[in-house]
């Protein structure tokens, strides 16, 4: 029994975009409004970012179509590098990112329903949260057409309201003035300031690109993914890219720089009051709700996948030691739907238990980004050993490499220095779990794991 390729371009467009596009597109502009001096540099934010994801997401599209089965990480890794570097991105997320992922996303779902409600209540958001889950869930156990059906629904909806609110801030708003009460970022403007001022601004807007990776975990279930793959992947990227640049421009259409430097919370809000009236500010409560609710649905669709693929491959040994239950369960395929059942059932379980241990979206993320971001350079760097290996003339080629692969690695590396100088606690925490891989391998192999 194996994975059934039934989804099609705009399922995968619909991750794609749907895993981006989340709640961070309506606060990181106040956040990068306190770095940048001008207009131009909060564009320039954007585009860099959207340009260095791309460099990453056409990659991960060559190695899906190199090796078009569930869970490409998985896969690239353990075919470039050996059987413990995948098993070690596998662990990763199965203990440590996955779970989270689900678990941030969802408490950010359910914070927000208690402020559309007027409530404030810590055990009411857990449930709020604990019910997305167990939605998406039900929908996925159904089938991946189901899953993915809802996906695109749901993403067509996000981006419906985006679009209303950027023609409505660009046609109908009347700008707002603020007190310029200047710029409290002093950066020198010499070679280290300039590094300084770049690397504050991609730290700040590359998080609200997070989620580009996931659709390679349905590699296996993709009808045609030569050609699917890089189309939907690179597409995705390269619209949301034009959506945020669009959202940016419509808010300074109506505040300024300096506003939204000053009130770096409530942009969005103002912004919608100003295009549609006092009925505005429940417009977008309603909009965030909806694309945090679209990238919950995304993670829970992607990520079991990506726990079949590796577990899948360890079963035979993991049976002959006590984590033989664990990986046969994980490993089990529904024989109705095709799904990975057990999988997906896991990671909704690994999530409400990371929501009910750390409880708030900070606790939950800040370990998360070192490990997760390291298995991102590791998997674009398998490029230069798998094309020479498995590349032919027909295969999608990544434009500009190998530049455009280590630009990826370059960016990302500094990125991981930042979060080890500026987050020292938090990442030893995420390293130290990821290093639990090691003595979980090492019983695989005395159960015959080569």
């Amino acid at each position: 029994m194996s994975l059934k390729r039934k989804l099609g371009f705009s399922t995968i467009f619909a991750i794609v975009t749907g895993n981006i596009l989340g709640s961070g597109l309506y606060f990181t502009p106040g956040e990068l409004a306190a770095v940048a001096d001008a207009q131009w540099q909060v564009y320039f934010f954007w585009v860099l970012c959207g340009l260095i994801v791309l460099c990453g997401a056409l990659t991960f599209a060559e190695l899906s179509v190199l090796l078009p089965r569930a869970g490409v990480m998985y896969h690239s890794l353990n075919e470039a590098y050996g059987p413990f570097a995948g098993f070690f991105q596998g662990w990763v997320q199965i203990l440590i990112s996955g779970p989270g992922s689900i678990a941030g996303v969802a408490i950010l779902f359910g914070e927000l329903a208690n402020q559309m409600l007027g409530i404030e209540s810590y055990n009411l958001r857990i449930v709020w949260a604990i019910t997305a889950i167990l939605f998406f869930v039900l929908i996925n156990l159904r089938g991946a057409n189901w899953g993915g059906r809802t996906q695109v629904i749901i993403t067509s909806a996000k981006i419906g309201g985006i679009l209303a609110l950027i023609i409505g801030a660009i046609f109908f708003a009347m700008p707002i003035a603020a007190t310029d009460q200047g710029n409290t970022q002093t950066i020198s403007i010499d070679f280290w300031g300039t590094i300084q001022f770049v690397g504050l601004g991609v730290g700040i807007v590359l998080f609200t690109y997070d989620g580009w990776a996931d659709a390679s975990h349905l590699a296996g279930e993709v009808k045609n993914p030569q050609k699917t793959l890089p189309l939907a992947i690179g597409m995705g990227v390269l619209f949301i890219t034009f959506i945020y640049l669009l959202v940016n421009y419509a808010f300074l259409s109506v505040v300024s720089l300096e506003f939204m430097r000053e009130n770096p919370t409530i942009i969005a809000t103002t912004v919608a009051e100003a295009s549609f009236g006092s009925m505005g500010g429940n417009v977008i409560q309603v909009l965030i709700w909806v694309s945090i609710f679209g990238a919950l649905g995304g993670l829970i669709m992607a990520i079991p996948r990506l726990y079949y693929a590796t577990v899948s491959d360890f079963k035979v040994a993991a049976s002959k030691t006590f984590l033989g239950p664990f990986f046969n369960a994980l490993s089990y395929l529904s024989p109705k739907t095709s799904v990975p059942t057990g999988s997906l059932i896991y990671s909704a379980a690994m999530a409400i238990v990371a929501l009910l241990f750390f409880g708030t979206f900070s606790n939950i993320v800040t370990f998360l980004m070192v490990p997760l971001q390291f298995i991102n350079i590791l998997v674009v760097s398998s490029i230069f050993i798998l094309r020479p290996r498995l590349s032919t003339e027909d295969s999608f080629k990544t434009p500009g490499y190998p530049v455009i692969p280590i630009i990826f690695i370059s960016v990302m590396s500094m990125f991981i220095l930042s979060a080890l100088i500026y987050k020292t606690e938090e990442s030893l925490i995420g390293i130290t779990l990821s290093l639990t891989a090691l003595p979980v391998y090492l019983v695989l192999k005395r159960g015959g794991q080569k």
